[in-house]
């Protein structure tokens, strides 16, 4: 059996994003339910104590001597859906930390994938490469970017507000942004491909723009 690295599992299931219209992502949700490996359990009573339920699916996998484990799904908007948090219950007997990996790979390939591939949910992972330098902050301001504007292009006076302090807290940031990486992750995260070379020249554009500008201003 194929090891499965805990920090990869991790990482991609954090990133992954699933996108469709209001009623094709709500059957995706309601499918992953038929679709549960052995073991695994949607966690409605947990769900029932968040703060906004209708927007959080839960599923846990808890079986004796083994890891227990809670995994998120968040509807950040009607039509998407992101990998949520992945709360570790208990730890094998056997204290191998590395068993939790395989069981998110498990749920995301074995229960999630399937379920958006039968009603035509669209899956990918939208993640900066090894090219570019981007920090914790930078990256929040991106997903805020994606959701919100859900590969709208002009961007809208809705939309504006945050594009604007996406440029300026990458700047602040001093992040570093590959622009092949830039293209693909906006190609990811719901652009159409015929956008994605105006919205990434207008990202460089702005971000040279600004500096400028700060710099002028600069005692």
């Amino acid at each position: 059996m194929a090891v499965v690295d805990l920090f990869v599992s991790l990482r991609d299931w954090r990133s992954s994003l699933y996108r469709g219209e209001p009623g094709v992502v709500g059957r995706f949700l309601d499918g992953i339910d038929a679709t549960l490996s052995p073991g695994w359990v949607r966690d409605g009573e947990y769900e029932r104590t968040r703060l906004r339920p209708d927007h959080i699916r839960c599923y846990r996998f808890d079986r004796a001597g083994d890891a227990a484990l809670r995994v998120w799904l968040q509807r950040v908007t009607a039509t998407r859906v992101r990998g949520g948090p992945v709360q570790v219950l208990r730890h094998p007997p056997s204290g191998d930390a590395g068993r939790i990996g395989p069981l998110v790979a498990e749920f995301a390939g074995g229960c999630v994938l399937p379920a958006a591939s039968a009603v035509g949910v669209r899956y990918t992972r939208p993640a900066f490469g090894p090219r570019s330098a981007i920090t914790p902050a930078a990256e929040m301001l991106f997903t805020r970017l994606a959701d919100t504007a859900d590969g709208e292009w002009p961007l809208t006076d809705r939309v504006q507000g945050l594009w604007d302090e996406l440029v300026a807290g990458c700047l602040a940031e001093q992040v570093a942004i590959d622009r092949a990486e830039l293209s693909r992750w906006l190609a990811d995260s719901g652009w159409e491909q015929e956008t994605v070379t105006a919205l990434t020249d207008r990202f460089f554009a702005d971000s040279e723009w600004l500096a400028k500008r700060l710099a002028v201003m600069a005692p």
